[in-house]
């Protein structure tokens, strides 16, 4: 079985006995849990970077009632529409840069499965925490510790990759993607969660969504999906916090304020499918 790149040499990994390695002898145990830890100390911007255990258990919570389900949903709906183009391709490989705790992998997978293609589902993200938690709850599929900025993956080798709420490298995804595969996005659009804002700022300033097509890509589809949701419990309200920037810059004062005092909120997300140039 070969998977994953390694990240000392760039050569293929093997699969042997839990224990990934390459031809120049660099190897990488499987965990417990089923993930395999491929981010180099070199690599490292902290001791242990990304989302700690508190803010990937908050956000699994958070996650698993449900509140995010239109979103899962409407990635589902773009990747099965690509499925359908693929009809002749027996072998399909789906990448979720950035996974975190593996609900949205899971949920495209659980909507997917009825497709005639066999898809691999693989993910990573730079945070142990989060990574132990998706290979735990999700064993059929693949995770990897390793940052967005350097994809242990070999070039080429992708029909779709997910990006929600997490920063990359565009000429790695370049890199990774088949000529035929997308790349979908999701990123705040204006009005995402805009009660925190209010409540935090005297001029609540709505959130950029322009930007710039990623060089060596093209725009084939772009998604405004925005629901209300009505969070009656102090945890619900608090674990959501967590997964925003705000939960870090807001004193806890002020947390404690909104958690026990707003219970309607507004999702805004902006997604878009790119297609890799040739």
């Amino acid at each position: 079985m070969s998977l994953w790149k390694c990240p000392s040499c760039s050569n293929m990994l093997l699969l042997s006995n839990k224990v990934w390695a390459c031809i120049n002898g660099h190897s990488f145990d499987v965990a417990k849990e089923g993930y395999v830890n491929l981010l180099l100390a070199q690599h490292k911007n902290s001791k242990q970077p990304g989302d700690n255990k508190e803010m990937v258990n908050g956000r699994r919570a958070f996650l698993e009632q449900g509140f995010y389900q239109p979103l899962a949903e409407a990635i589902a709906t773009i990747f099965k529409q690509h499925l359908l183009s693929l009809k002749d391709q027996t072998e399909v490989n789906f990448f979720d840069a950035g996974c975190g705790e593996g609900y949205y992998m899971e949920q495209v997978s659980q909507f997917c499965d009825q497709s005639n293609s066999r898809v691999s589902y693989s993910g990573l993200d730079i945070s142990k925490f989060a990574v132990q938690k998706a290979a735990k709850q999700y064993p059929k599929n693949h995770f990897a510790v390793a940052s967005t900025f350097q994809l242990p993956l070999a070039n080429t080798s992708q029909d779709a990759i997910l990006q929600i709420f997490a920063p990359s490298s565009e000429k790695e995804i370049h890199r990774v993607l088949k000529t035929a595969g997308i790349w979908i996005t999701v990123n705040p659009a204006a009005n995402h969660l805009i009660e925190f804002k209010q409540a935090l700022y005297d001029k609540p300033v709505e959130h950029k969504t322009e930007q710039l097509t990623p060089h060596g890509f093209v725009e084939t589809e772009r998604q405004h999906l925005s629901f209300g949701m009505q969070l009656t419990e102090s945890k619900q309200r608090e674990n959501l916090l967590m997964m925003t920037p705000y939960y870090w810059s807001a004193t806890a004062e002020k947390k404690q304020k909104l958690v026990d005092n707003l219970q309607q909120f507004t999702t805004d997300f902006d997604i878009r499918v790119y297609s890799r140039l040739s």
